[in-house]
């Protein structure tokens, strides 16, 4: 997810200022015990987090001190307090990692995608994207 996603484009063109800020976590990869069938619990599966939240204007930092921004490193804790029980399902995972890092005032829509990077029984990867707007951008 390296670029701004196509889920947070759209609100950038209502936002009423003239410029906004993503902060990215990518790749952040945990072994989890997840899943919904029998054969899943109690076994660890790769998953990959990619979080992504828009934030209203890109002015500069005043003194180019942590305290000047938003500490992205929020971002990982959502995921550590998310993951800190077992879920049957990413979208559990996702939604309250969406919760989490929607709670700053600066921060205006989010994005987060769990992809299981080898799910048992099957070639490929499974994901979610679960994307939301603050109700008072969602216009």
């Amino acid at each position: 997810m390296t670029i701004t996603t196509h889920h947070l484009s759209s609100i950038i063109g209502k936002l009423e200022s003239s410029g906004w800020t993503t902060l990215r976590l990518e790749d952040v990869v945990i072994e989890l015990d997840i899943g919904a069938h029998d054969y899943e619990m109690g076994v660890k599966q790769p998953v990959r987090f990619d979080i992504e939240v828009l934030l209203e204007g890109s002015e500069s930092p005043t003194n180019d001190q942590i305290a000047d921004v938003l500490d992205y490193e929020y971002l990982h804790r959502s995921i550590e307090k998310a993951t800190s029980q077992r879920n049957t399902l990413m979208e559990t995972i996702a939604s309250s990692i969406l919760e989490s890092i929607l709670i700053p005032d600066k921060v205006v829509a989010g994005v987060v995608c769990l992809t299981k990077i080898s799910p048992m029984g099957f070639d490929g990867k499974f994901g979610c994207t679960l994307a939301r707007v603050k109700p008072e951008f969602d216009n």
